[in-house]
């Protein structure tokens, strides 16, 4: 009996010491669960474009703004911090703004050799860094391919637009040699006309039809012949 009074109480113990733990656990769990839910319902302040946090996407929106100045000073901030300290994460901005269309700075073949150049050693960036950078990437491909198509469709519709010219040009000189042709033929035909209407006017003029001119003395000889 005193040995199974004895196991009832250790059970008793272990019990209560995992509900303790249990307690322990649930509310570590709701205190967690409380801050998350106060994170996210927080405003988000945008992060300054030199601090711990870069706001990638801060950054690619004032640069889309239509303020020129605006642009200018910032992408001037950010490829100053690259320059002067090539950092992953300055990297990363500098490859941001570049490849961000809309404002005169923007380069795409350049921001993409740098995220090319950073999802090289991916182990640098943290996931949402990596994640940024990959779908830029393919971005930015897409975009370059796109432009690329742009200007070799607008090299071949040049292309015919010379030889349609070209062909034009043709067909036009073509048109103004017949013409050249039917005026030079009008005007030998003028010229016929008038050498055939010459030649009837000298024969209207003659007295004696030129075919009856040998026969003439031959007929006032005759009654001296009969003598």
């Amino acid at each position: 009996m005193m040995k199974l009074n004895r196991t009832s109480r250790l059970l008793s113990i272990c019990v209560a010491m995992l509900l303790l733990q249990g307690c322990a656990l649930i509310e570590r769990l709701r205190t967690e669960a409380q801050a998350n839910a106060a994170a996210e319902n927080a405003p988000m302040a945008s992060a300054p474009v030199s601090g711990n946090a870069p706001a990638y996407l801060d950054i690619m929106n004032n640069l889309s703004t239509p303020d020129p100045a605006r642009q200018a000073d910032l992408f001037y901030e950010v490829e100053r911090e690259y320059t002067r300290a090539p950092t992953t994460a300055s990297t990363l901005r500098y490859a941001v703004a570049l490849v961000t269309a809309g404002h005169p700075a923007s380069s795409p073949s350049e921001g993409k050799r740098l995220l090319e150049t950073l999802l090289a050693t991916p182990e640098r960036l943290t996931q949402d860094e990596r994640t940024l950078a990959a779908v830029l990437l393919h971005e930015t491909d897409v975009r370059l391919k796109l432009e690329a198509e742009n200007r070799r469709l607008l090299a071949t519709l040049d292309d015919r637009s010379r030889t349609q010219a070209n062909s034009d040009k043709r067909i036009q000189a073509q048109i103004e040699e017949n013409q050249r042709l039917r005026r030079a033929l009008a005007e030998a035909q003028q010229k016929l006309d008038a050498i055939k209407e010459i030649e009837r006017s000298i024969i209207e003029r003659s007295p004696t039809p030129p075919g009856n001119r040998d026969a003439a003395p031959s007929e006032t000889q005759s009654p001296s012949a009969s003598r």
